[in-house]
């Protein structure tokens, strides 16, 4: 899998995330009484998304060359998950000791005045986390609860992206096309999903 660059503009004029939790229920049949199992390590963001018009070929011709490069599914890209930087100036926030797994995430580096928020992203080794908790155990470390999972023990010092966090995402069909109307008007949206 290659990691394709996006064309910078336009930016998308509509994203809508989604977090697929996949799980699985039963109801008893002489009691009426659901049970329900989380499967922990399978949720997976997926992301629809759809620029704006673009109008003139050759404002479209870096767009084209970007979804054929993707080649389907075959290869990743990174969608940024805000609209703006979450954050007014950009910490260095790394992990904050190895093994970590599960929902909490220790990470080191916040500056005094900086807070971060639950409902927050960040991303760690490209994949995107929704903050749902935060407590601060000191001054410059904060412990995030996060959803999804983390994937995989974590190492002492990774990066945590906080200002600009993205998926890294991969076409859902092995289809990636456009809209052509009159006047060169182009309308491009895929859809995806993240491609860990």
């Amino acid at each position: 899998m290659v990691v394709i660059d996006l064309p910078a503009s336009p930016v998308a004029a509509e994203i809508a995330w989604s977090l697929r939790q996949p799980s699985i229920s039963s109801r008893s049949e002489w009691s009426g009484a659901r049970r329900t199992t989380i499967l922990p390590q399978a949720p997976r963001w997926t992301a629809k998304v759809k620029l704006p018009t673009i109008t003139g070929e050759a404002k479209v011709l870096p767009w084209r060359a970007a979804l054929a490069r993707l080649q389907g599914r075959a290869n990743a890209f990174r969608l940024i998950a805000c609209e703006r930087p979450q954050l007014r100036e950009a910490p260095s926030i790394v992990v904050n000791g190895a093994g970590q797994s599960g929902t909490s995430l220790s990470t080191r580096g916040w500056p005094e005045g900086v807070y971060v928020l639950p409902g927050m992203f960040v991303t760690h080794r490209d994949r995107l986390h929704q903050i749902v908790e935060v407590s601060a155990t000191s001054g410059a470390t904060r412990t995030l609860t996060l959803l999804p999972y983390l994937s995989a023990a974590t190492v002492d010092g990774e990066r945590v992206e906080v200002l600009r966090p993205y998926g890294l995402m991969s076409l859902l069909s092995d289809e990636a096309g456009w809209m052509v109307g009159v006047g060169q008007r182009y309308d491009i949206g895929f859809d995806c999903e993240e491609a860990f």
